[in-house]
């Protein structure tokens, strides 16, 4: 049996921790303007009013998300061609954050055939998110 491991790059780890710190503040500011922004609207604003603006903010947080789901099945099927391409798991190339026994084979075919199942439930629901938004912009309750 093949034992070839993938070494992790350090270096990617680091970018990789400091881009999630980073992006963890942000949410936590974002959260906190929304939340003082809702609360002085609706002292403001008449509740039929805050409710309709509180949809369209909904409905377009929910079309970004359902974009970004849709590239990430997007990437997941393509990583699945590619996978089944080199016949490895890590691809080639690859960076990873912990060492990584480097998979061929039937174990790569078994990665990549998951790949291509999470690619069909992410553009599920991603579809399931564009019906909402829809729901969210027309008139529904």
């Amino acid at each position: 049996m093949n034992h070839e491991i993938l070494r992790a790059d350090v270096r990617l780890r680091r970018v990789s921790f400091a881009v999630l710190a980073l992006a963890t503040v942000v949410a936590f500011i974002l959260m906190f303007a929304f939340q003082r922004w809702l609360v002085r609207t609706a002292d403001m604003m008449p509740t039929t009013q805050l409710v309709a603006q509180l949809r369209l903010w909904i409905g377009g947080a929910l079309v970004a998300c359902g974009v970004c789901i849709l590239l990430l099945a997007g990437y997941a099927a393509r990583l699945a061609r590619r996978i089944l391409e080199q016949d490895r798991w890590p691809l080639e190339g690859a960076r990873v954050l912990q060492d990584t026994p480097i998979r061929r084979h039937a174990e790569a075919a078994r990665i990549a055939r998951t790949m291509n199942i999470a690619a069909v439930l992410l553009m599920v629901l991603a579809a399931g998110l564009a019906v909402l938004s829809w729901h969210l912009f027309g008139t529904g309750a």
